[in-house]
């Protein structure tokens, strides 16, 4: 599960990927530039609808990008009656051996590969932050039990703040404020996904909240799965330890929104509104009085038009000078 999965409530034998998954032989496909933005606009859509912001230079490599991690991040979480781990664990193995090399020879998925290639060459994105990906897809392969935040927060990253730090690079992000601010807002993200996606992951035999946390509040991985199988809604238990999570999100959202002011002018407003559009998704699991067992929180077309407004004013006040630096805009962009 990644910040660009699909939930598991939604996973169906409805979508084929653009890509088959391999088990012998590296067999080549056929990708088009249509087929990257099918796929995010199918797939991404919260992302899809702020990403229409960016200039169509950084667009193009955005699309690029996204199209790679959604295509391997569905080798794991897309499993119909014929997935097998072991074949997937192929795969990715093939895609470190590819990213080892010189990007010359066939990558395990063409023209995927050749993308990949042009964007690592373009943009010098360090090939660990796609082996620590591989690492993260790698993990979700097998039930995983996650004991602490620590843990936690190491598969965020991996699944989730790789890939905000190598759309970093692609903007031109080089400090290393700007790259934390990229990398914790990916982590961000990718705890939102958690949350909304609880019931889903259940279903699937998954479960990301820590252990110790669980315990913390006086839950446990079979109290989830009674509230879950009894079709109950939340009890007093699972409310205060999803007020908990909610407020660590945020956290992280207030940490990662500063570095929006240190991206290149026409990239702010895109990766702001992402970031208040994923933000909003803690407010409607708030508003559903937190049944995530059960339902999958979601930003309506509304909400998407008026923080886009909002955000719209907040980079034309930038641009103009009226805002003086990012701490002042703190409480502009908290809920």
């Amino acid at each position: 599960m990644s910040i660009i999965k699909k939930s598991a409530a939604q996973q169906s034998d409805e979508y084929e990927a653009p890509y088959k998954s391999i088990s012998r032989e590296l067999q080549p496909h056929v990708f088009t530039c249509k087929q990257h933005e099918d796929l995010f606009a199918t797939h991404g859509k919260t992302f899809h609808f702020a990403a229409r912001f960016f200039p169509s230079a950084y667009r193009e490599a955005v699309v690029a990008l996204y199209a790679f991690f959604r295509t391997l991040d569905d080798l794991v979480d897309e499993r119909s009656e014929n997935w097998r781990a072991d074949e997937v664990q192929q795969e990715l193995a093939a895609w470190r051996e590819w990213l080892d090399g010189d990007h010359s020879a066939p990558a395990p998925r063409e023209p995927l590969g050749a993308t990949l290639a042009a964007l690592l060459q373009t943009y010098h994105i360090p090939i660990d932050l796609f082996h620590d990906f591989l690492d993260g897809l790698s993990a979700d392969l097998e039930p995983q039990t996650i004991q602490n935040f620590r843990e936690l927060h190491q598969y965020c990253y991996r699944v989730a703040g790789t890939v905000g730090l190598a759309m970093a690079y692609i903007f031109g992000m080089t400090s290393p404020q700007a790259r934390m601010a990229a990398m914790q807002l990916g982590i961000a993200m990718q705890l939102t996904n958690i949350l909304r996606d609880i019931g889903g992951d259940l279903k699937a035999g998954r479960t990301y909240l820590p252990i110790n946390e669980l315990e913390r509040y006086g839950s446990s991985r079979a109290h989830l799965l009674q509230l879950y199988n009894a079709q109950q809604g939340p009890d007093d238990r699972f409310r205060r330890l999803m007020r908990y999570q909610i407020q660590r999100t945020r956290y992280y959202y207030r940490e990662s929104l500063h570095g929006v002011w240190l991206l290149p002018v026409g990239c702010r407003l895109p990766v702001l509104l992402a970031g208040r559009l994923y933000q909003g998704i803690l407010a409607e699991i708030e508003r559903e009085h937190y049944n995530v067992l059960h339902k999958r929180a979601a930003t309506s077309l509304f909400i998407k038009i008026r923080e886009a407004a909002i955000v719209f004013f907040l980079d034309l006040l930038w641009k103009r000078g009226e805002i003086a630096g990012a701490n002042e805009l703190e409480l502009l962009y908290e809920d």
